[in-house]
């Protein structure tokens, strides 16, 4: 590799490492291969694989015609047929198995814009996952794009690395020293796995507990936590965490969600934390009692506000709500392990 191709590399080992968004580090991208590859317009674009759609985050130069031909409903099947959402070499226009003019986004959408030759390519994550596209394109007939498919190939790691969210997802899971499990919720509903932390039984894909959490997903930078029953833990629960990171739209990712160890404050009944649970899902104190045992909630609140030395019952709620000391009314079919007088098992935690 030629001395301009080894400061490419180097410098898009950067932009890959690099904190930024995935926009700015595809811009960056793109930018530093226009410095050794030659290209009138270039499209950096995220496929979502769960709705097929393709989504640019960064461009250079006249990519209109890309972006309404990926528009089409039927984009992902013509780049099926190609063998374009497969790992294989970048393909070059002169590589196409049909006359430009026969193939939809040349004969009607880069073509008539000027453009004669380019090619594209798959991004692929290290695990497999197809993650976007990278297209180069040429006005100039006499431009040889099939000179650069070996350098831009090459560097085919670094730049799926710059649009891949994943593993940065899993690095901010990881501050969180108390994770026993976590995955990367999708805006479908299901879950993939976060390099370095093990997956959860709770967690499978359309589980009850990623249905509350996506409930909670109502604001973009959200972060929300709840209590969920599981036997296997000490003291029967484990501390569910929400964190949002839905925004930026071209991504398919909506949430990180992980499931912790968890300390609940003494004296707190598992009815209580069901009472608080129904309370903040907005239950009205006839259903409450009629569901669950024990004191009425109009006795009961007040009381636990007094021991855990907070002003008011009101204050009680919003404290629970906000260190997430309460289990959700979807979540109640699960047995806890229990101390003595039905008080949560403290063991473990």
């Amino acid at each position: 590799m030629r001395a301009p191709e080894w400061s490419l590399r180097a410098e898009l080992s950067e932009i890959a490492a690099s904190p930024g968004s995935v926009g700015e580090r595809a811009q960056d991208s793109l930018e530093a291969l226009g410095g050794v590859v030659p290209y009138a317009a270039a499209w950096i674009g995220v496929r979502d694989p769960e709705t097929r759609q393709h989504r640019p985050v960064a461009t250079q130069g006249d990519t209109e015609p890309l972006a309404r031909y990926f528009a089409l409903p039927e984009a992902d099947d013509d780049l099926e047929q190609l063998g374009l959402n497969r790992l294989r070499p970048p393909m070059c226009a002169r590589d196409l198995p049909a006359p430009l003019a026969d193939i939809r986004a040349w004969g009607e959408y880069l073509l008539p814009a000027g453009f004669q030759d380019g090619f594209a390519m798959g991004l692929f994550s290290a695990d497999g996952r197809h993650l976007g596209f990278i297209s180069l394109l040429t006005d100039d007939p006499a431009e040889r794009t099939t000179a650069y498919r070996g350098i831009v190939e090459a560097l085919r790691p670094l730049l799926a690395q710059a649009v891949d969210r994943l593993p940065s997802l899993a690095s901010v899971a990881r501050l969180a020293r108390d994770a026993v499990g976590g995955g990367a919720l999708t805006r479908a509903g299901r879950t993939l796995p976060l390099p370095g932390l093990p997956e959860h039984p709770l967690l499978a894909s359309g589980s009850t507990v990623t249905a509350v959490a996506r409930e909670l997903l109502t604001a973009p930078g959200i972060h929300a936590s709840f209590l969920c029953p599981f036997p296997e833990a000490p003291g029967g629960l484990v501390r569910i965490t929400v964190l949002d990171c839905g925004d930026q739209p071209p991504d398919h990712l909506s949430a990180v969600v992980l499931v912790r160890r968890v300390a609940v404050p003494q004296g707190l009944r598992l009815t209580d934390l069901q009472m608080f649970g129904a309370l903040l899902q907005g239950w009205h104190v006839e259903q409450i009692t009629a569901r669950l045992p024990g004191p009425h909630p109009a006795v009961r609140l007040p009381r636990l506000a007094a021991e855990l030395q907070l002003r008011s019952p009101r204050h009680l709620l919003l404290h629970v709500a906000r260190e997430g000391y309460y289990v959700p009314p979807s979540l109640w079919g699960t047995s806890l392990a229990w101390g003595h007088a039905g008080v949560l098992s403290d063991r473990g935690t």
